[in-house]
Formats: C-alpha cells, structure tokens, sequence
C-alpha cells in the first residue's frame, strides 16, 4: 500500500519537477554558501592556487574584451611565449566567468559567481543524463547532489580547477549509448564532450578519455557488440560521422598545440618522479578534515607518503560502499543465478580495473606503470585527481543498485546523503575576499604610482612574504595595468628564470634579462625589503 502511495505521489509531475529544483537549492546553500558567507565574505581555496586559477579567467576576460593582445602568451615571466601552456587555460568555462565581469561584478566576486555555476552545472548535467538513464527522477537527483556537492569536494578546493567535470555524465552515459546504438548523433556527443572537458581542464580530460575508452572495452566484451561502430559509416550517417571525428579532432590539435610545443621544451615527467603521488589503500578513507561525520577517518586514515594532502581521495561513504558491495552482489547472484545488469557488470569492472591501476604500495609497486606512457599520461603528477571521473562510476553503480529497491526505502537516503556529507565550514580552507581585494588593489597602485609610458614591462624583487604570494601579487596586478611582468607562478618556468622565479632576487632578474637582450631601463622594477628564501610549491 504504502510503495503505491509513494508511486503515485512521485508520479505526480509537479513533486518531479520541485523536488529536483528543491536539492538543488539546498545543495548550492549547503555546500557553497556555507563555504562562501550568506554576503559571500570569503572565497575557497588558499592565496595561491585558487588565486592563480582567477588570474588565468581573468586573463582570458581581457583577452575578450581586446585589453589584452595574445591569449596563449599571458602577461607573466614576461618576454616568455606560451606562458599560458604551463598550466591549465580555463578556456571552456571562461565565458561563466566573464558574463559576470560584463553585467559589472568585480573579478573576485565574479570568481565565486563562476564557482558556483559551475557547481550548478555539476548537478543539472548528473540529474538530465541519470534521469535520461534510469528514467527515475528521485535516482537522478540523488546521484546528481553527491555528484555535486560530495564531500569529495573538500579535499579540491586549493585546485579549484578541478570542480569542472559537468561533462563526465555526458560523456560517460554517451559512451554507453555509442555501443547500443551506432548513432553518429552519440559519437558526436562523446567525441565533442570529451574535447569540451579538455578545453575546461586537462587532467580530468584525459582521465575522462581513456576511462571512457576502458568502459566501451568492457561494455563490448559483456554484450559482445564487437561491430557497434560499423553503423557509424554507414551511407546515411558517413558524413556526420565523419565530420564529427574532424570537427573534434581539430578542436583538440588547437588546444593542445601549445601544449606540445611547451613538452618540446621543457620535456616530460619521469615514472620514478610520478608514481609516488599514486594513492594508496589508505587514501580512499582520508577525508578533508572539514568533514563532519567522517573527521577521524582524516586522523587515522592519513597515509604516511610525501604531499599528502594531496590524496584526498574519499568520495563519501555511501558511493564508496556501492563499490565495495559489487562484487558480492555478483556472487550472489551467481549462486542464486540471478540475471545481473551488463551495465552494473561493466561499470563495476571498469571502476575496479582503474582503481588497481591507480593504487601503490608503500613501496612503490603500482600498476600505473601500465598507464604511464599513454599520450598525456606522463604530464601528470597529481594522479589522485583521477577521481573526478570514478565518482561517476561509483554513482551509476549505486543507482543500479538502488533501482531495485522499494521506493520507501529511499526516502531514507536523502538524510543519509546529507551527513555522508556534511562538513565544517570553519575547517574549510578559504580567506577573505577582502583581504585579497587589498592585496590587489595595492599592488595595482604600486605599480601605477611609478608607471610611464617607457616601460614595457615590471618586476617586483625582494620582500618579505613567501615567495608565490608576491609573485601572484604581480600577476593580478598585470592585468590590471595592461604591462606584463617578469614575475610568474605556474606548474613550471624557463630553466633560465628559475632563480628569480624561486627567489625573487636583483641577480636572478638582471640575468633572465639580459638573456633576452632586454633594456634593463625598460623594466620598471619595485623592490621590496626582507627576501623571503620559500621556494614555490605549484600544483
């Protein structure tokens, strides 16, 4: 009686419509105004990366609006070229920020703006594409708001970056439906979602890519489906298919182009340098010590290894233990010889083969040597990102698990969602806005109080703070002053500007300057006292 009522009742199309609409709010609230101040005071993440990753929106803001003349070569460690492929570009979410700068918001409160769209569009992507999947709307909502709002996302807010993965369902649904169809109108999806991901950021678009291709694998192997693509060439679908494959194809050989001149340069990462920054066991329990319910697993569960904060690698508890109960759930139907889902088999299967592929042993044995010279593979080192793509995985197969119950068993689940992940603001790592206007806004008047029209660039030497604050000082200031800068804070930098780029001193900037045959009386140089001897840690 009481699963008819609940049929009924969520039958009804304005409970499927509100109900939606309704998590949504409070996931924005929950997770983003907490963490934002109800007057939005405080803005995630630390002075550095998070900083950093609103310089480059706002670079390419000026870039649209014509005050700055090159995209790929921004106004840091000036005269460099491609300075902006060194690190991730923001070229796919930069219109969610510049839409604010135009409507008059302020660059940093436009960046909270940015963070919270994108974090709107986390959500709308993962219910449309579960909806779509399951046809049930009370899975698709619960799958979108841990997708979304999952304390996963603690442990990314000094790499806020990586919040952009709305194309992850896209791509991962579309992927799916390639092999059951032969729709060039799915290739077009997948082909176009995966570029789109690698236009917003490029960890996760590779990671998205070969994790996607993994899953078709599988998907083939368990409905035997070996000719899926033959359809594809096809008289009717030939030249849509084809014009996908060079249309996706080319947008991708733009983007990465830069990029490869940049590896030219600078060359590749070592495996012996990388896979110590693969997780281990224990990194799939340590949670951001934000977390509410969870906060001991970020006591006892913090793995002993280099860096490790960043191995934050807890997706919550309730994805996590979907995962575990796969495998039983297979045996079990095994013995009972039960049908099992091939979708919940090559979901399950893919997300086991990648999490062996990205676990180490203390000692440094770890099956990601396998991965490792895939093209793009070696650029990486914070490998632990790759859950940006498995928390989808682990999401389908709880929802295929959760199909199956009584639906009044799941009005238990939105509580049990809520404190899987719940969190501590105050532990948070963010600062205030204001404190990062001031710093901006003085260094703008620093470097104007003693601009003329003979200088074609700025550095500021010496001071007394870390090392990659002053350097980021410069930089937002350079935007705003339309004169690059010699000061520069990326995932790398030219050989030649390493001194003045880990030292911010006299020698190191007069040597990157005559290297380049650079006037010294062209640079207006600021100096400032106490050089701080920190070096920059990026990434």
């Amino acid at each position: 009686m009481i699963a008819k009522d609940l049929d009924n009742l969520f039958a009804k199309p304005f409970i499927a419509k509100s109900v939606p609409f309704l998590f949504f709010l409070i996931g924005i609230w929950y997770f983003c105004i907490r963490i934002l101040g109800v007057n939005f005071e405080y803005i995630p993440g630390d002075l550095g990366d998070s900083r950093y990753i609103n310089y480059l929106l706002e670079h390419g803001y000026q870039w649209i609006a014509g005050t700055t003349p090159s995209f790929w070569t921004a106004g840091f460690m000036y005269p460099f070229e491609n300075s902006l492929a060194l690190s991730d570009n923001m070229l796919g979410t930069l219109p969610m920020y510049a839409v604010w700068r135009f409507f008059g918001c302020s660059q940093e409160t436009s960046y909270q703006l940015w963070w919270v769209t994108v974090c709107a569009l986390n959500y709308w992507s993962a219910y449309f594409v579960l909806k779509k999947w399951f046809n049930r709307w009370e899975l698709a909502v619960i799958g979108a708001w841990i997708f979304a709002f999952t304390v996963f996302n603690l442990g990314q807010l000094n790499y806020m970056q990586m919040i952009i993965r709305f194309m992850v369902p896209v791509v991962i649904y579309a992927s799916i439906r390639l092999v059951d169809t032969g729709s060039w109108k799915f290739l077009a999806l997948y082909s176009l979602g995966i570029v789109y991901q690698f236009y917003s950021v490029i960890y996760t678009g590779f990671f998205l890519m070969y994790f996607s291709l993994l899953l078709i694998f599988v998907y083939v192997v368990l409905t035997k489906k070996w000719t899926f693509f033959l359809p594809l060439f096809h008289r009717k679908q030939v030249i849509y298919s084809v014009t996908v494959i060079i249309v996706a194809t080319t947008a991708l050989g733009w983007l990465m182009l830069p990029y490869y001149e940049i590896s030219k340069l600078f060359g590749l990462r070592y495996y012996d340098e990388v896979k110590w920054y693969v997780p281990v066991t224990l990194s799939y329990l340590y949670v951001h010590p934000a977390s509410h319910a969870w906060h001991s697993l970020s006591i006892y569960c913090q793995p002993n290894v280099p860096s490790f904060w960043i191995h934050f690698a807890f997706p919550g508890m309730i994805p996590l233990l979907a995962f575990v109960a796969f495998p039983f759930i297979v045996l079990f139907s095994k013995i009972k010889r039960l049908p099992t889902s091939r979708l919940m088999m090559a979901t399950g299967i893919t997300a086991l083969l990648i999490l062996l592929l990205y676990t180490r042993t203390y000692s440094g044995y770890t099956l990601y040597a396998l991965l490792f010279k895939l093209p793009g593979m070696n650029s990486m080192r914070v490998l632990s990102r790759f859950m940006n793509v498995e928390l989808f995985l682990f999401i389908v197969l709880l929802l295929l698990m959760l199909k199956k119950l009584n639906r009044k068993w799941l009005l238990i689940l939105p509580v049990l969602m809520l404190l899987d992940n719940s969190f501590v603001p105050e532990r948070v790592i963010r600062e205030k806005k204001e404190q990062i206007v001031a710093r901006r806004i003085a260094v703008i008047k620093e470097v104007k109080a003693q601009l003329d029209k003979n200088y074609s660039a700025f550095a500021i030497v010496g001071g007394h703070e870390e090392i990659y604050l002053m350097q980021l000082d410069a930089m937002l200031a350079s935007n705003h002053v339309h004169l690059p800068t010699v000061n520069g804070y990326s995932s790398n930098c030219p050989p030649e500007l390493g001194e003045f780029y880990l030292q911010m001193n006299n020698a190191g900037l007069q040597k990157w300057l005559e290297l380049n045959n650079i006037d010294t009386s062209k640079v207006l140089i600021i100096e400032r006292k106490h050089q701080s001897q920190n070096s920059i840690n990026t990434e």
